[in-house]
C-alpha cells in the first residue's frame, strides 16, 4: 500500500480545475487548456484496442444461438442423442468382449 503522503504528494503535482471552471471555460471564448486539464493517474497517452486505430465493423463475434434457438427440429434433435447413446452402448460392448476372462 502507498503511503498517505506519496498519495497528497501525487495529488499536489497534477494540475486541477474544478468541474465549475472547466465548464466555465468551455462556455467562454478565453479556452485555456493549461486550466481545464483534469487530474489524471496516467501520465501516458490514450490508446485504441488494436494499433491501427478503432476495431473494423463486424470486429465483435455474433451472439451465440440459445437452446431455444436452434434451426433443428425435435426430431433430429432427438435422432442425434439416441444415436450417441447407441454408440456409447456398442463401444461399451466391446470393452466387455476386450476385458473378457480366456
Amino acid at each position: 500500500m502507498s503511503s498517505p503522503r506519496a498519495l497528497t504528494a501525487l495529488a499536489r503535482a497534477r494540475p486541477t480545475a474544478t468541474t465549475t471552471t472547466a465548464s466555465f471555460l468551455l462556455q467562454s471564448n478565453a479556452f485555456r487548456p493549461a486550466l481545464a486539464t483534469r487530474a489524471a493517474f496516467s501520465t501516458t497517452h490514450r490508446q485504441n484496442a488494436t494499433t491501427q486505430g478503432p476495431p473494423p465493423a463486424g470486429f465483435r463475434l455474433p451472439r451465440p444461438e440459445r437452446w431455444n434457438e436452434k434451426k433443428e427440429s425435435v426430431f433430429d434433435q432427438a435422432g442425434n442423442y439416441f444415436l450417441l447413446t447407441e454408440m456409447m452402448r456398442g463401444m461399451y460392448v466391446v470393452l466387455e468382449q476386450f476385458f473378457r476372462p480366456p
